[in-house]
């Protein structure tokens, strides 16, 4: 196992260097302004490739491979990126027996990762508790009606002033379903989607002062991903910036809030296809009313 790791050590490096130099690099833009950012490789990368969430002491993510049937979490410190835990597969047994084979995006929530959780004909949306410490299932599972997430639940983000977890479909959704996490993740609201009307390909989603915005993986839009803002009051969808991440290769993937110290409150979660994992650090002013 030491060699192994020794291994790995020396390869992570190479490639690191790789990665920075034939990726083209992200940009700030007048919307967002990049601070920073993080690049990983190899197996942290493999932990880290769908979904983050923050609880301001640590990174939490989820990777997934759907291929090969692999599922992860991973726990970071928060100022420096250290990984601290790790969990491979992690779904219940029960998950995994119907074939849920994918973990996207999480949201944290009084010490608790709520994970969007899809794959399988049995059912293939659902949402699934993990502990924070430990990074093992609490037991909780909450199955989503399959006429509703007919592929898949992408994304998840808990509201936590008021304790509702919002979600939707993937593709072309008009409409946005709030459940309660309090009260045993019953549908409490159904809020349909106005003002750019439907979103598409939402891998993530967090709150910011009451206000939900969305990681958008913008089809066909070269270098520049979407920040959608939703006023889940109203339904109001509006975009709250672009972000130039560098290249056609990259996949917007989760994203999360907190204030850091280098000014940075928006982090970012980015999948460059052939090599590794960005997380991008940005400051933003979402001041408007949406």
């Amino acid at each position: 196992m030491v060699l192994i790791r020794k291994i790995m050590s020396v390869l992570t490096l190479p490639l690191l260097l790789l990665t920075l130099l034939t990726t083209p690099a992200a940009e700030s833009t007048e919307t967002a302004e990049l601070v920073s950012q993080d690049v990983f490789v190899f197996e942290k990368a493999l932990l880290m490739g769908q979904g983050i969430a923050t609880d301001g002491e640590y990174y939490y993510t989820s990777g997934a491979i759907a291929a090969v049937n692999l599922t992860a979490l991973g726990k970071f410190t928060f100022d420096d990126f250290e990984l601290v835990d790790s969990a491979v597969n992690p779904l219940p047994k029960k998950c995994s027996e119907r074939g849920n084979n994918h973990i996207g995006g999480i949201s944290v929530y009084n010490g608790k990762i709520y994970a969007s959780v899809e794959g399988g004909d049995e059912c293939k949306a659902c949402i699934v508790v993990f502990d924070c410490k430990t990074l093992k299932s609490t037991g909780e599972i909450y199955d989503l009606p399959n006429e509703i997430y007919s592929d898949g639940v992408p994304w998840l983000a808990v509201d936590s002033q008021t304790g509702l977890l919002y979600a939707s479909k993937w593709s072309h959704a008009q409409t946005l379903y709030a459940y309660d996490v309090n009260d045993s993740m019953k549908l409490v609201k159904e809020i349909p989607l106005t003002g750019l009307g439907e979103i598409d390909r939402i891998q993530g989603g967090e709150f910011l002062n009451g206000v939900l915005y969305l990681s958008n993986d913008t089809k066909d839009s070269g270098n520049y991903k979407n920040i959608i803002r939703v006023n889940v009051e109203t339904g109001n969808v509006s975009l709250a910036a672009k972000r130039n991440v560098g290249g056609e290769n990259v996949e917007a993937e989760g994203m999360t809030f907190w204030q850091s110290d280098d000014g940075s409150v928006m982090h970012v979660l980015d999948y460059n296809k052939v090599l590794g994992v960005f997380v991008h650090h940005y400051k933003v002013n979402f001041t408007e009313e949406c």
